[in-house]
């Protein structure tokens, strides 16, 4: 198997899952949401009372551009979601991809001088 369609398939399949699939996840809370809201009432997702570690918890100072997985300047909660999904799986490729170069540019062989042109 080729080395470069495999991999270019696997980040269209990335894609389409970070882009529109994901759009399909659980709104549940995750599970250090969940830990941390152990001891909590609750009601309508917002804390009503009890004793928790995130009753104590504040809303982010600054605010991220890819908060709540979704993207805090667009009034379209569906299409933020599945750009946020997209551009962090992209940010992510490119900060891997640079990282590995960084890396493979460390292991290049040096010329023995024995080789003939």
């Amino acid at each position: 198997m080729k080395t470069k369609p495999f991999i270019v398939a696997g980040v269209v399949v990335t894609l389409i899952l970070a882009g529109f699939v994901s759009l399909f996840a659980s709104t549940s809370p995750d599970g250090l949401e969940s830990v941390l809201l152990t001891g909590c009432d609750t009601a309508d997702g917002e804390i009503t009372g009890g004793d928790c570690v995130l009753e104590a918890a504040g809303e982010h100072e600054i605010g991220g551009v890819f908060a709540d997985y979704g993207m805090s300047f667009l009034d379209n909660e569906i299409l933020g979601a599945s750009l946020a999904g997209i551009l962090g799986v992209l940010l992510t490729l490119a900060v891997a991809t640079g990282f590995f170069r960084l890396l493979a540019r460390g292991k290049r062989p040096e010329p023995s001088g024995n080789e003939t042109a």
